[in-house]
């Protein structure tokens, strides 16, 4: 009978552990599968079980070592073969990246953008924005681009039809038959155009300029 009852506790642990995994709660699934292992220290699949909370709750190093240990008792078990090679994988991955962010700190040289050309930045202005996003300034480029653009559309859709007067004159109509809010939208977009072509040259040599002043 105690045989009988023992083995339904342990089934029921498990089962909770796998209740509560599923819902993410693994700190509770965690001490299910702790208790399930006071009854039965020996069961592989309650062992391999309780590898896969350290592994999720990223305690690595203890999940490799519980991997380990079941697969030296039983090389057959292929489930603990690969969480313990992806185990591997993730320790190396984080040693790597400590190493990575080590050798950024003592040589920020090595990492630095490289530095950007003022005569590029005021070429790439031609088309305004185009400057700024060259020079790393991505948010303020689109922007600069997406209202002189919507500037200049709604300016070509308030300009006067001038196609029936003689080409002789058509410019002197089409100046006289501006509305204000159509040359509003001119100007604003043309100021925008020489804001951006000056900007982006000016903040390129700035740049640069921080960049060479920079220790390493």
């Amino acid at each position: 009978m105690d045989d009988i009852r023992s083995k339904a506790e342990f089934d029921k642990l498990i089962t909770a552990a796998h209740v509560h995994r599923r819902r993410g709660d693994y700190a509770e699934a965690d001490r299910a599968i702790r208790h399930a292992l006071d009854m039965c220290p020996n069961d592989m699949d309650a062992r391999e079980f309780a590898a896969d909370m350290l592994f999720a709750r990223g305690r690595l190093e203890q999940a490799a070592k519980e991997y380990k240990a079941i697969l030296s008792e039983d090389a057959s078990r292929t489930y603990a073969e690969e969480q313990y090679a992806r185990v591997i994988l993730q320790i190396s991955e984080g040693k790597r990246q400590q190493e990575l962010l080590k050798d950024m700190l003592e040589n920020p040289s090595k990492y630095r953008a490289p530095a950007r050309s003022p005569l590029v930045a005021a070429i790439l202005s031609i088309a305004p924005g185009f400057g700024q996003i060259y020079n790393g300034q991505f948010v303020k480029g689109a922007a600069l681009f997406t209202t002189t653009m919507i500037l200049w559309f709604f300016f070509y859709l308030m300009r006067p039809d001038v196609s029936a007067y003689r080409p002789d004159v058509r410019m002197m109509q089409f100046v006289q038959n501006l509305s204000p809010l159509a040359v509003i939208f001119a100007l604003s977009a043309f100021f925008l155009q020489v804001y951006a072509f000056v900007d982006a040259p000016v903040v390129a040599d700035k740049q640069k300029k921080n960049q060479d002043a920079q220790p390493g």
